[in-house]
């Protein structure tokens, strides 16, 4: 439980106790002072929050710890520093939850004893039990907890999964490799290469292109001025032809004269 969800749970629990006497004292029934009903608030908010609090950073601790056992265990490394840190927060707070519960009970039972709480001695009891009840809850939890992972391991050993881990990691690097290769933007990778190499054929097929235009224009042009030497020299032709015809028909009229 976070300190937030910690707080919210509290906030609510408090709302509902007010709501509760006021609506008794609505119905005109016997509650009780306020005060008693406030003060019973407040101690339930102490033992809710050394149950939860301080044995909640035990707990997280103690994890770790076990985390890091089953982790050398498996050949790997982990830094003694942050093993010995956790160790010491486990047992610094399980002694600080311990004091705080047998605290609690003490001062309780003091209240009641000198009458100035009129449940102390159950506000006592409960400081006690609670002392035992989330110890055992936590137990409870991490037995099952533990049963689960070994189910997992069963399914799933440890150096599978860190084989698998290290192939995952293989993957990644290449293909990051890979994205790198085809990232245009990236100044000598193959897509980039191949962009500048499409603008270089580009520029050649543009230079091409202007010198086919270029050619065509002048094969026309040839063309024109070849079909223009061709048309004279028909047309001289048969102007020869004509000469020819008239000297012909002059040598005839000769011969005949």
């Amino acid at each position: 439980m976070s300190l937030i969800s910690f707080l919210k749970t509290l906030a609510v629990l408090t709302a509902l106790v007010l709501l509760t006497f006021f609506g008794l004292q609505y119905l005109h029934l016997s509650t009780g002072a306020l005060l008693d009903w406030l003060v019973g608030v407040v101690i339930f908010w102490w033992l809710l929050a050394i149950t939860v609090l301080p044995w909640n950073v035990h707990f997280a601790a103690q994890d770790v710890v076990d985390e890091a056992r089953l982790s050398q265990q498996h050949g790997l490394t982990v830094p003694v520093e942050s093993l010995q840190y956790a160790r010491s927060i486990a047992q610094r707070f399980r002694w600080l939850a311990l004091a705080l519960h047998l605290g609690s009970a003490l001062i309780l039972f003091m209240l009641a004893y000198y009458h100035w709480v009129s449940f102390g001695y159950v506000a006592a009891g409960a400081a006690l039990a609670l002392t035992i009840v989330r110890p055992l809850q936590r137990a409870y939890s991490y037995l099952s907890a533990r049963l689960q992972a070994l189910n997992h391991q069963v399914h799933y050993p440890r150096e599978d999964v860190l084989e698998l881990r290290t192939r995952v990691q293989a993957l990644e690097d290449s293909l990051d490799q890979v994205s790198q290769r085809i990232n245009p933007e990236e100044e000598g990778s193959w897509a980039h290469e191949q962009l500048h190499t499409q603008a270089l054929l580009r520029q050649q097929v543009d230079r091409l292109d202007a010198r086919l235009e270029e050619l065509t224009r002048q094969n026309n042009r040839e063309h024109e001025a070849l079909a223009r030497q061709t048309a004279a020299g028909i047309a001289q032709l048969s102007e020869d032809a004509q000469f020819l015809n008239q000297v012909r028909d002059l040598i005839r009229f000769v011969k005949n004269a």
